[in-house]
């Protein structure tokens, strides 16, 4: 059975969010060689966790895996941006037009609650503004799930959740190239509101525009 810590987490689990953390903020670089000693320092546990933590994090595409060289972490690339982009666009902007349908005065407080904790603080970070906040990050992650999460589909919602955290490093590298160059935090309100005024076609293109701009910032650098 796998080790377990206080209030039930895995040492597995605890593994997973070490690596994955460091794979975010960019202290391992796409297409750098993991080796087993050096996560093992970066956990502070054995091998049997990390190399489970690393089986989930090369089904959720944050790793791979080479029968020769072991296990690296994923390289960014133009085409899966591209894949990401129009997926999230397709399955994130039916999910939120099923919400503005189907949403109560509930989902309405949740996305006005999730877009107030948001908007309190800044997405960059006062010593490098290149960099996104990770408190600022995780209220970004909680307004867009509060968003879409009257839609009804337990299966879609997940699909979402997925894709999302898998366009992440693609998210925080393009805020160093586009700094300056867009107003998220208007992006996100007129989100909000489309929302709110219950415009489920007009939501969904807001959504998908937001999720290109992202892209767009993207293309030029992945080229290069």
């Amino acid at each position: 059975m796998e080790a377990k810590r206080a209030g039930g987490r895995t040492l597995a689990g605890d593994a997973y969010e070490a690596i994955r953390q460091a794979i975010r903020s960019g202290s391992v670089k796409p297409g750098e060689r993991l080796r087993f000693a050096d996560l093992q320092a970066l956990c502070g546990m054995s091998v049997t966790p990390v190399r489970e933590a690393l089986a989930r994090l090369t089904a959720e595409g944050f790793t791979v895996l080479d029968d020769h060289r072991g296990y690296s972490v994923a390289s960014l690339s133009l085409s899966e941006l591209r894949d990401l982009t129009a997926a999230r666009q397709l399955c994130e902007g039916e999910a939120l037009r099923l919400s503005v349908e189907k949403g109560d005065a509930d989902w309405e407080a949740r996305v006005i609650a999730a877009h107030h904790l948001m908007a309190r603080i800044p997405q960059a970070r006062e010593d490098i503004p290149s960099a996104i906040r990770e408190d600022w990050e995780e209220r970004h992650a909680a307004f867009h799930a509060a968003l879409i999460s009257a839609c009804g589909s337990p299966i879609l919602l997940e699909i979402c959740e997925k894709l999302f955290s898998r366009a992440d490093r693609y998210r925080r590298l393009s805020v160093s190239v586009s700094a300056g160059a867009r107003d998220p935090a208007a992006e996100h309100r007129r989100l909000m509101e489309l929302a709110l005024a219950r415009d489920g076609q007009g939501a969904g293109a807001a959504l998908r525009e937001h999720y290109g701009r992202t892209a767009a910032a993207l293309e030029g650098f992945l080229k290069e």
